[in-house]
C-alpha cells in the first residue's frame, strides 16, 4: 500500500511534467470526419521486432470500415525508423498503415522521464491529430484478436448507441470497481470529433482522481470517461474475443537490462511471440532449457530468470492463451508449441 507521502510526491511529479508537456501538444477540431474508424497502436521501440506478430493477427480481421491503422514509435525518431517502414509495408502491402514518432520536445521530456504512463499517453497524443475518421479505436501492442469480427464490432457498437466511449471490459486498475464502468484502454473506441471539440490533448493523460474518497491514478482517456455517461461495452464481444498479453513490455525490459521480471512467466509469452515473429532461438533455446533444468534458474541467451515463485498452474493459463493463437493462426496447436508447453508445465513442477 503506497503511504500519503508517495502519493503527494508521485502526484507533483507527474503534474509538473504535464504543465511542460502542454503547451507543446495540439490538435484542431475534427469538423469534417471520413467515414470509418481508425486503429491507434503505440509500438514499444526495444519490441519493434514484435510489430509484425500484431499485425498479422489484425490482418485477419474483417476491416471493411477501417481507413488507416496508426502507428506510433515510443520515441523520437531512431535509426532504422524508416527500415522498419519499409520492411513492415512490404510484409503487409494490404494494410492501410501510417506511421509516426515522437515530435522533437516532447519526446526528449518523455524518454527523460522513462516511465509508461507518459509512453502510453503520448503515443495517443502522438496519433490523434492525425486521425481523419469521427472513430478510432486504441488498441493494445500485446493483445490479439482472435475473431474475425473485432474491430468491426467496436465500430458498429460506438456508433449505433453514439457513444463517446466504448470497451471491451471495464478495468479494476488501482481500486476501480465494475460499479466505476471505466473501460480499459487496452481495446477502447472513442469519438474522436467529440474528443477533440472538448478537450486539450494534455487532458487524454493519466492522472490522479478522488472518486467517492478513493485516491485513484487512472489511465490514459479514463478521467475523460468518467465525465461522460455516454460509454457502454461492445455488442456480442466479450474478453474471448482476443489475447491479451498483460506486462509484456515491463518483463522485456526488466529482463534484458538484468532485473528480476515481476511476473516472470510472462517470458514465455515474449519468446512464443519472437517465434512468431521469425526469431526462434529464444524459445528453442528455453525448451532445452527447461528439458534439460536442475533448479528453478533458467539461462537464456546472456540473460538469467528464476522462476522459483511462479505458480505451476501458470502453465495452463499459458496452454489456453497460445491453444486459442495458434488455433486463430494454424488451426491447431503445431507439435513445438505444444513441445514447449508441456516442457514448461514440466519445468514449473519440478523446481
Amino acid at each position: 500500500m503506497r503511504s500519503k507521502k508517495d502519493i503527494l510526491r508521485n502526484l507533483i511529479g507527474r503534474e509538473s511534467i504535464k504543465l511542460l508537456l502542454r503547451p507543446m501538444l495540439r490538435w484542431k477540431s475534427l469538423d469534417d470526419p471520413i467515414e470509418g474508424y481508425s486503429i491507434m497502436l503505440g509500438v514499444p521501440w526495444a519490441l519493434r521486432h514484435l510489430l509484425k506478430v500484431n499485425l498479422d493477427f489484425i490482418s485477419r480481421t474483417d476491416l471493411t470500415h477501417c481507413h488507416r491503422i496508426c502507428i506510433a514509435f515510443d520515441r523520437r525518431r531512431q535509426p532504422g525508423y524508416l527500415e522498419i517502414i519499409s520492411e513492415t509495408r512490404n510484409a503487409f502491402p494490404e494494410l492501410p498503415l501510417s506511421f509516426n514518432h515522437y515530435a522533437a520536445l516532447p519526446g526528449f521530456v518523455v524518454e527523460k522521464v522513462n516511465v509508461s504512463t507518459f509512453y502510453n499517453s503520448l503515443n495517443c497524443a502522438t496519433l490523434l491529430p492525425n486521425i481523419e475518421t469521427r472513430y478510432a479505436i486504441l488498441h493494445d501492442f500485446d493483445l490479439y484478436p482472435i475473431v474475425p469480427e473485432y474491430f468491426e464490432s467496436v465500430y458498429r457498437s460506438i456508433r449505433t448507441h453514439q457513444w463517446h466511449f466504448c470497451g471491451l471490459e471495464k478495468t479494476r486498475f488501482d481500486g476501480l470497481t465494475d460499479q466505476d464502468n471505466v473501460f480499459g484502454t487496452w481495446c477502447l473506441g472513442m469519438d474522436v470529433k467529440w474528443l477533440r471539440s472538448k478537450f486539450h490533448p494534455i487532458d487524454i493523460f493519466h492522472r490522479v482522481k478522488d472518486l467517492e474518497g478513493r485516491q485513484i491514478s487512472l489511465d490514459p482517456f479514463s478521467a475523460i470517461e468518467l465525465g461522460t455517461s455516454r460509454r457502454g461495452p461492445i455488442d456480442h464481444l466479450d474478453g474471448g474475443a482476443c489475447c491479451h498479453v498483460k506486462n509484456l513490455c515491463s518483463t522485456y525490459l526488466r529482463f534484458t537490462t538484468g532485473r528480476p521480471a515481476v511476473i516472470v512467466w510472462r517470458l514465455h509469452y515474449l519468446w512464443y511471440l519472437e517465434f512468431l515473429s521469425g526469431e526462434p532461438q529464444n524459445l528453442l533455446s528455453a525448451i532445452e532449457a527447461m528439458e534439460n533444468a536442475k533448479s528453478s534458474l533458467l539461462q537464456i541467451g546472456d540473460y538469467r530468470a528464476d522462476f522459483s515463485d511462479a505458480d505451476p498452474t501458470c502453465a495452463n493459463v499459458l496452454r489456453n492463451e497460445l491453444m486459442h493463437m495458434e488455433t486463430a493462426l494454424h488451426g491447431a496447436m503445431r507439435p513445438e508449441i505444444n513441445r514447449y508447453i508441456v516442457a514448461f508445465e514440466k519445468f514449473l513442477n519440478n523446481s
